[in-house]
């Protein structure tokens, strides 16, 4: 990716310095606790699994498939486009298409949320395609043919406008040869995830990004990813486990999750049926929306996506990964994950720091990424 920034890298000054620690240094003792604690949107209680590390599940080759709200739609497609081998699907929420900030805040602020007119979809297309075909820093991007996408945007968003949305499906549309796979919808929602049982007023804008809007977004999303097999979601309470895990176990060599503006614990649903490791089963990664994170948020967002539901009933295991905000080197005052490149000019794509940590937690998932 370096060569696709040119002089729009940012100076070295603000880059992420190089700390070169042992992660044997820093690693907890390894503690399982198993806790219940109150849920509540359903008032029942949740299991909730505090470990260090992730389990090794049976996930189905060509069942992984990744979302994301916001700065999180836009990490998703970035995690999208570096393994597109692997991941067959993408859902964006209010989310710019690949590398439209191209390691640039002040484009990242600009053209990418407020005037989509100058954002060019040909330009993004030309980069993912060096990054594929010289950089080899991306996937070959001729593997996105066959994928599925959806895409939302809230007619009343005021933090990302819709138009910047539309050009996230002119980029997919130009990739993708089926147009039935590529899926734009709108509603009259402000800049949120959107549910039809919890959060917000639908035309609010703040805490916790989500919005009651009747509308179940999860679903809509996980069914067109899937192709539309799957069962009805699950009217009951959360029937599978929650588990904690501690992200350092997956961050590149040397590195810790402050250095790239990562929590310490990210989220692990796992279905009944997929927690003895025999049953094949689906794999779902989804990046929550800058101030979404859990010091801001709690375990709103990964308690409340309405993900969980439709996983129940349908066997699909889904990853939370957390960021965290950071006031100092490298800045990140809202909790974002990085999709203007303040972990290094590398962040969208495979040799990027998160995107190297994500993909880490699916190998350990799932055996591949």
């Amino acid at each position: 990716c370096k060569a696709l920034t040119r002089a729009m890298a940012p100076p070295t000054s603000c880059r992420r310095p190089s700390r070169c620690l042992s992660l044997a240094a820093v690693m907890a003792v390894a503690v399982v606790m198993v806790m219940l604690s109150l849920h509540p949107q359903q008032g029942v209680a949740v299991r909730v699994v505090n470990d260090t590390t992730l389990p090794r599940l049976n996930i189905a080759a060509g069942m992984l498939t990744t979302s994301g709200v916001s700065g999180g739609g836009a990490a998703a497609t970035q995690f999208h486009v570096s393994y597109s081998e692997s991941i067959g699907g993408c859902g964006i929420i209010a989310g710019p298409p690949y590398y439209c900030a191209q390691a640039n805040i002040d484009i990242a602020l600009n053209q990418c949320m407020k005037d989509p007119a100058l954002i060019s979809v040909e330009e993004l297309i030309n980069f993912a395609k060096y990054a594929a075909d010289t950089l080899n820093s991306v996937d070959s991007v001729n593997n996105l043919k066959d994928d599925r996408v959806w895409i939302f945007t809230g007619e009343k968003d005021t933090v990302v406008h819709p138009g910047v949305v539309d050009k996230t499906f002119s980029f997919y549309k130009h990739w993708i040869k089926d147009p039935a796979s590529v899926l734009i919808g709108s509603y009259p929602a402000e800049h949120a995830w959107v549910t039809d049982n919890f959060g917000n007023n639908c035309t609010y804008l703040g805490s916790p990004y989500i919005n009651n809007c009747g509308f179940d977004a999860a679903g809509s999303m996980l069914q067109h990813l899937y192709n539309y097999s799957l069962a009805n979601r699950s009217t009951e309470a959360a029937a599978g486990t929650f588990i904690q895990f501690e992200q350092l176990h997956y961050t590149p060599p040397g590195t810790l999750p402050p250095e790239m503006s990562l929590g310490n614990m990210g989220y692990l649903y796992v279905p009944p049926n997929c927690a003895d490791g025999q049953t094949p089963c689906k794999l779902h990664v989804v990046f929550h929306g800058c101030n979404q994170d859990l010091e801001s948020v709690g375990d709103d967002f990964v308690m409340h996506s309405g993900l969980t539901a439709w996983a129940d009933t349908n066997d699909i295991v889904v990853l939370y990964p957390q960021a965290k905000k950071s006031d100092e080197i490298p800045y990140n005052p809202q909790g974002c994950f990085d999709w203007w490149g303040y972990s290094g000019v590398d962040y969208a794509c495979k040799f990027g720091l998160q995107m190297q940590t994500f993909a880490n937690m699916v190998k350990a998932v799932a055996g591949f990424v």
